[in-house]
C-alpha cells in the first residue's frame, strides 16, 4: 500500500481555501489557484475540431505539452516515418505507431492551454481492457505571477492515444459534455479537465489514493469485506446515486455499478477517509488481472459483473429503455454480495441464476457460495446445508437489504432514498483501519 501514497498533496483541485495553505512558501488560498475555466476557442478544442473533420489515421505527431508548430518533435515521427509505417491498420504498424507517441513513466505532459503540467510517476490502472493507461501525475500549476509551475498535488490521469482508440476517444468525448462533470460533488468522482496535446486526450480526475474497493479487498488475505463495514461504503455509493444520479428531473443511471467503481482516498495529511463511485469519465481499473487469484480465473471476470450479472430487464437486452434507476439498485445487491463473499463463484448466467433464486427461497445466506454450488453440481449430502441453520451468518438487516434489492420485477425494488432511511449503517472510522490493515 505504500506504493500508493501521495508525495504530500495539499489540496484537491478545486477544493476549499481551509485545506492546508503553504506550498514551498507560496499561499495557496487565493481563488486563482482553481483551475481555470477553458477560454471559448483553446488550442485543444481547435486540435479536436481538427481531429473530428480529419479521415487520416495518422497524422504528424508533436512532443507531449509543445506548441502547434512542434512538429514531428521527441515524441511521435516524421510524415515520411509514418508513410512507411503505412495505413493499412495491421497489428504489427498499429502497435509500432502506438509505440511513437505513447507516454512513458517520468515523463512530463504539458496543458497547451494553460501551461499546467502532469509528471506521471505511477501507472495505477487502466482502462478499456486494459489498452488505455492510467496515472497518477504530479499536478504542477502555471503561475503567470512566477512564470513558472508550482507542485500542487496529485491527480490521475487517464490517457487516450486519438489516432489508436477512436472510439475510446468518442466516448469520453461525449461522457464530458454531460452534466456529471459540471457540479461538485463530494460522493461522485467528478472530471477536473480535458485537454489535447500530441494526439493524446488526457482526462484529469482526483487522485484516489486507495485504489478502487475492489483493488482493496485484493490485498487482504480473505479477499472479501466484514459485514459491519458493508454499510459505510454502500451508504456512501446510495449518497452519490439519490443526489446526483436517480433525480427525479434528470435521472442518470450508473449501468456498471460493482466494486471496481468505488474509490477510496486517504487525505495525506488530515487522515480524513473519502469514498466515492466512479462515473462514466472517471470510471477505470485499479487492479490487476485476476487479483483475487488463480482460481478466481475459472470463473467469469469479475470486472464484467455489471454484464454477466445485470438485472433480469437489462441482462441481453438491446432495450436501453430498460435500464434505469431501478437497475442500479440491482447491481448495488450484486455488490453487496461481492463485497462479503469476495467473488461470485459462477462460470456461467445460469450458475448465477442460481445463486440468486437460492438465496431468495432460503431467506438465509450461506457462510460459502463455492460450498453451495458444490452442495449442486456434486450432490453431497455432508456439504452444509444452509437451509437448516439456527444460527444466521450475516445479520437479517443484511440479508433483508440484499434481498429487496434483488427483487424480480424492478418496480418492487426500493429507491436509492428509501434504502438510506433504514438503520443498515456504521462506523467509518472502523473502515479506514480495515484499508490501512492489509492483515484483517
Amino acid at each position: 500500500m505504500n506504493s500508493r501514497n501521495p508525495f504530500t498533496p495539499r489540496m484537491e483541485i478545486g477544493s476549499s481555501s481551509k485545506q492546508p495553505e503553504d506550498i514551498g512558501g507560496i499561499n495557496t488560498s487565493s481563488s486563482s489557484l482553481h483551475l481555470p475555466h477553458k477560454p471559448k476557442f483553446t488550442f485543444s478544442e481547435l486540435l479536436l475540431q481538427e481531429k473530428m473533420n480529419s479521415r487520416n489515421t495518422f497524422t504528424p505527431r508533436m512532443e507531449i505539452g509543445s506548441s502547434s508548430r512542434s512538429v514531428d518533435a521527441k515524441i511521435g515521427s516524421s510524415r515520411s516515418i509514418i508513410a512507411e509505417i503505412g495505413s493499412d491498420r495491421s497489428n504489427i504498424s498499429m502497435d509500432f505507431a502506438a509505440s511513437l507517441n505513447q507516454p512513458r513513466l517520468e515523463q512530463t505532459i504539458t496543458d497547451p492551454d494553460t501551461k499546467d503540467t502532469y509528471l506521471l510517476n505511477l501507472k495505477i490502472g487502466s482502462f478499456s481492457n486494459g489498452n488505455c493507461p492510467v496515472y497518477r501525475a504530479v499536478f504542477s500549476k502555471y503561475t503567470y505571477e512566477a512564470g513558472r509551475t508550482l507542485p500542487y498535488d496529485h491527480v490521475t490521469l487517464k490517457i487516450i492515444n486519438m489516432n489508436l482508440r477512436e472510439n475510446e476517444f468518442n466516448l469520453i468525448r461525449s461522457q464530458s459534455d454531460t452534466r456529471i462533470a459540471l457540479f461538485e460533488n463530494t460522493h461522485i468522482i467528478r472530471c477536473k479537465k480535458t485537454f489535447i496535446t500530441a494526439n493524446l486526450l488526457c482526462v484529469c480526475l482526483p487522485y484516489m489514493s486507495e485504489g478502487s474497493l475492489r483493488y482493496i479487498l485484493s490485498t487482504h488475505p480473505e479477499k472479501k469485506l466484514p459485514e459491519r463495514l458493508i454499510p459505510v461504503v454502500l451508504k456512501e455509493v446510495l449518497i452519490g446515486l439519490q443526489d446526483e444520479l436517480h433525480v427525479f428531473y434528470r435521472p442518470m443511471p450508473h449501468n456498471s455499478l460493482n466494486a471496481g467503481d468505488i474509490f477510496v482516498n486517504i487525505h495525506y495529511y488530515t487522515k480524513a477517509l473519502s469514498i466515492k463511485l466512479a462515473f462514466e469519465t472517471s470510471v477505470y481499473d485499479s487492479e490487476p488481472p485476476y487479483c483475487n487469484g488463480e482460481e478466481a480465473s475459472s470463473f467469469l471476470n469479475p470486472k464484467s459483473i455489471s454484464i454477466w450479472g445485470a438485472a433480469p430487464e437489462v441482462f441481453e437486452s438491446e432495450n436501453e429503455d430498460n435500464r434505469g434507476a431501478k437497475s442500479d439498485i440491482w447491481l448495488l445487491g450484486i455488490t453487496a454480495l461481492e463485497l462479503v463473499y469476495g467473488n461470485l463463484p459462477v462460470k456461467n448466467r445460469t450458475d448465477f441464476d442460481y445463486i440468486i433464486n437460492t438465496l431468495r427461497v432460503k431467506k438465509k445466506f450461506p457462510k460459502s457460495l463455492k460450498k453451495m454450488m458444490i452442495k449442486r453440481d456434486k450432490k453431497l449430502k455432508k456439504v452444509m446445508d444452509f437451509a437448516k441453520r439456527k444460527k444466521r451468518v450475516f445479520s437479517r438487516e443484511f440479508e433483508e437489504m440484499v434481498l429487496a434489492c434483488l427483487r424480480e420485477n424492478p418496480d418492487e425494488r426500493p429507491t436509492a432514498k428509501e434504502l438510506l432511511k433504514t438503520p443498515f449503517f456504521s462506523d467509518i472510522e472502523r473502515f479506514k483501519q480495515f484499508v490501512l490493515n492489509t492483515n484483517n
